[in-house]
């Protein structure tokens, strides 16, 4: 779909900043100083405690006079997402059906800026992960989901995306280096597919393929995750490669 050109006279800025400003939380910082945020978001002191005051006023944050953190209530920005966007009401019957079909975990990812965004998850699952819960964030130069992304970049926007990413060892078995990963994406955009064994997190694989809309964009992916121990790297493509594809082809026709 299309979006429609935006003049920035049109644009809020106070709206902008505020919204900036609540996804500066995260797990590594789970609340912020007034001089942390202001650090971190470029705005003055005076006005990020402002804006902290807001958000404590509108129930979405909440402080001790000292430091500020997030209330649940903030749940409801995604979630209105999850209650209102039709690709994920569209792609879960396909995505139960594979986990069905397949006995293992099933998700579909999003690219989000630098990272992949788990929309929809397979209500059944046999592993215990914290990275395919609905809404997790992962980075792209280390899964399957997001190499898949990285693939279908132009080389202007795959040489940008190296160039501000931090290339950190996740796990024994993450690749670091920037040569070898691209080698990598090539392959995957050869061979229609990506296997990421053990590298973001220690005993998952994950076999993902990309899902196209009808005019041939890429618009999301469609991974199956399964631990380590039941299959090898090429066990699981051989068993779970065609259901994939079949999702995959299902999919086309109802996505744009």
């Amino acid at each position: 779909m299309s979006q429609p050109v935006i003049h920035p006279r049109d644009l809020i800025a106070g709206l902008q900043k505020g919204l900036a400003l609540m996804q500066l939380f995260s797990e590594e910082q789970p609340r912020l100083s007034v001089p942390q945020a202001a650090r971190l978001s470029g705005l003055t002191p005076s006005a990020a405690r402002r804006f902290l005051l807001t958000l404590v006023h509108e129930g979405f944050a909440e402080s001790d006079g000292r430091q500020y953190w997030l209330t649940a209530k903030a749940l409801r920005i995604g979630q209105a997402y999850v209650d209102s966007a039709q690709m994920p009401r569209m792609l879960r019957p396909v995505v139960e059906q594979v986990a069905r079909t397949t006995q293992e975990h099933v998700a579909v990812g999003l690219r989000d800026g630098d990272d992949i965004v788990h929309v929809v998850r397979s209500r059944y699952s046999h592993i215990a992960s914290l990275s395919i819960r609905p809404g997790s964030r992962v980075p792209m130069y280390c899964t399957a989901s997001g190499r898949t992304w990285l693939a279908h970049l132009p080389e202007e926007e795959l040489a940008a995306y190296f160039a501000r990413t931090s290339l950190r060892q996740l796990t024994p078995y993450t690749r670091t280096d920037e040569a070898a990963i691209r080698a990598e994406l090539q392959q995957i955009a050869a061979q229609g597919f990506a296997i990421v064994d053990q590298e973001f997190e220690v005993g998952m694989r994950v076999l993902t393929v990309p899902l196209y809309g009808r005019s041939g964009r890429l618009q999301a992916t469609l991974s199956i995750t399964t631990h380590a121990s039941r299959l090898s790297v090429e066990e699981m493509r051989l068993r779970y490669l065609l259901p994939l594809y079949e999702a995959q082809a299902l999919l086309k026709p109802v996505l744009d």
